[in-house]
């Protein structure tokens, strides 16, 4: 039990550096629909790093690199250009795909020279995931940055009126969550699998939004529901094994199955009123329009 435990926060902490990043674009009213993209080419571009280089931290810093760049790019057409941020996001998870194909096509089968050995401090990352969430939440929540951040969320123009750059913290939220979201790609490989094959990391990006949606953009709560991804995704593991025997491509869906179930009780009861998202997430932001 033990074990499974540690299996299961070591696979949950990708999903919690990707969900707190998302809960940060998203306070902000940018929809990050590019967080699968900067998972999976962020989990690549980790891997591939640490192989040439042989440095494992090397590797999870240009992860977070490559997250950037995704948050760059969605920062400015959805926000500066005022494109529309749901095909911005899909645009980029594509590029993200392909991106991943590219690099990680000549890894494949190749021996990871070092990696983050995780397991043996899993209890680290149980307080270093509280802690987090309990600094992000005070940043958001309690402290005059956060104010900002929330007030461009929900009333973008009163938050104009007021003196706030409504761009500027935008685009901040959305890079800075790209990163996460590029680190959390980064430590699936080198803190977890650590192996690379192709399509490595699809659909985590997903659960992580869906997290983000059952935790009620709420910081605090993305540990729980993260580690419990984890959990399942750690149990998928062991169930292929004897006595169990399980058809792996039946566990495969599993994930994606309790993601569709958490969602649909999320929209089916009180919960969905209690937690309600940003006023203003995925709505463009025109400065010359003015509410009555």
């Amino acid at each position: 039990m033990i074990d499974l435990i540690a299996k299961a926060v070591v696979a949950g902490t990708p999903l919690l550096f990707a969900s707190m990043g998302e809960v940060i674009s998203e306070r902000s009213g940018v929809l990050n629909l590019g967080i699968e993209g900067a998972f999976v080419f962020g989990a690549a571009a980790a891997f591939t790093v640490t192989v040439l280089t042989g440095n494992v931290y090397l590797g999870l810093i240009v992860s977070g690199i490559v997250g950037v760049i995704i948050g760059v790019l969605h920062g400015l057409v959805s926000v500066s250009f005022r494109g529309h941020q749901v095909v911005s996001g899909l645009a980029l998870t594509i590029f993200g795909y392909g991106a991943a194909s590219l690099i990680g096509k000549g890894m494949v089968g190749q021996p990871l020279p070092t990696y983050i050995s995780a397991e043996g401090i899993w209890w680290v990352l149980i307080l270093f995931g509280i802690l987090f969430s309990l600094l992000l939440w005070y940043v958001i929540f309690r402290l005059k940055i956060g104010a900002m951040l929330r007030a461009v969320g929900e009333d973008p123009h009163s938050a104009e009126i007021l003196g706030v750059n409504v761009v500027k913290v935008r685009i901040i939220a959305t890079i800075l969550g790209s990163f996460m979201i590029g680190i959390g790609g980064g430590w699936y490989t080198l803190g977890y699998l650590h192996i690379w094959t192709e399509g490595l990391g699809i659909g985590r990006g997903w659960i992580s939004l869906a997290i983000v949606i059952v935790s009620g953009w709420n910081p605090i709560l993305t540990p729980i529901f993260s580690y419990l991804f984890g959990g399942i995704e750690a149990a998928i593991w062991r169930l292929q094994l004897p006595p169990y025997n399980v058809d792996p491509y039946l566990l495969g869906i599993l994930p994606y199955l309790i993601t569709l179930a958490a969602l649909t009780i999320f929209m089916a009861t009180p919960l969905k009123r209690i937690f309600k998202p940003p006023a203003s997430l995925g709505l463009v932001y025109y400065k010359e329009e003015r509410t009555v």
